[in-house]
């Protein structure tokens, strides 16, 4: 099964080059990687093209230059000097890329994030037994001590999400409510599960897609709603806890107007009980989960 390495990019090029090496160094390398670059300066473009270009890279690199703006926004931004957040489509509109490529499991990082070795490697192992999944790695930061916030957090702690037992599946379906989980810094999902998520969002928005335009415009809220979007689909939700297969978070600021929570929770709720009404006077049946 080949594997894409999908990077969304916003004005993150002076991350690339470390990024790149981090790649390149891995104990298994991805198949195609996407630097996905949304709207991004011409310089910045310039920088990402350079480096990709180096001849002695092992990896494939094919950088995804958009600057279209989706004709939907479903969370328009209401903070004045503050840019649309675009990133679920740039990921759209990549996986859909991959998929003509060949691929057949896309994993997931954000542009000032550092995989660590053994990133694509855990998610492969998973990603390939068979079952439509969804896989979830560490999201590792300074101020946790290099430590994924739910492995410190007390009440998050408790849970042993990374526990020593690999590959814990997901039942709790508040967990997913409560953003929780799914976090798309670090994830993965499997060619099947990409095909009932965009039947899902066919069936009930129209729009043949993986991850929700109801959640483009403002920041937050569309992983999370992937993830409950998954558990629907009767996709297995997984947590991989390899030691070297999560990513480390570059600190830069984070105004609290944009990344606060509560910038986005309302929202998320709002729209996790429409979709469960939609579900409720349309249930989905049992040939669904057979396609």
């Amino acid at each position: 099964m080949k594997t894409a390495l999908i990077i969304p990019i916003y004005n993150q090029s002076k991350y690339f080059l470390r990024l790149v090496s981090a790649i390149e160094s891995m104990s298994e390398l991805p198949d195609i990687v996407y630097p996905t670059l949304d709207r991004n300066s011409r310089e910045d473009y310039k920088i990402i093209k350079r480096i990709c270009e180096n001849k002695n890279l092992k990896c494939q690199y094919k950088i995804l230059d958009l600057t279209n703006i989706p004709e939907y926004i479903g969370k328009p931004t209401n903070n004045p000097g503050q840019d649309l957040f675009l990133t679920g489509d740039r990921r759209n509109q990549a996986i859909d890329i991959a998929i003509q490529d060949g691929c057949e499991i896309f994993v997931f990082i954000d542009g000032d994030c550092i995989p660590e070795k053994d990133l694509i490697k855990a998610h492969n192992r998973v990603n390939s037994r068979g079952k439509s999944n969804l896989s979830v790695g560490r999201r590792r930061e300074e101020k946790h001590n290099w430590a994924d916030q739910r492995e410190t957090e007390p009440k998050l702690k408790a849970l042993r999400l990374f526990s020593k037992t690999n590959e814990i599946v997901i039942h709790n379906p508040e967990l997913l409510y409560t953003a929780t989980i799914v976090w798309s810094c670090n994830i993965s999902l499997n060619i099947s599960a990409v095909k009932l998520l965009k039947n899902l969002n066919t069936i009930y928005y129209g729009k043949s897609e993986v991850f929700n335009s109801e959640f483009l415009g403002a920041w937050g809220g569309e992983d999370c709603f992937l993830g409950v979007q998954a558990y629907m689909c009767r996709i297995f939700i997984t947590m991989i806890n390899d030691e070297f297969s999560g990513v480390r978070h570059i600190e830069h600021p984070r105004p609290l107007n944009k990344y606060h929570a509560i910038a986005w929770t309302e929202h998320l709720a709002e729209q996790i009980e429409l979709l469960n009404l939609m579900q409720s006077n349309k249930p989905l049946d049992l040939s669904f989960f057979e396609n």
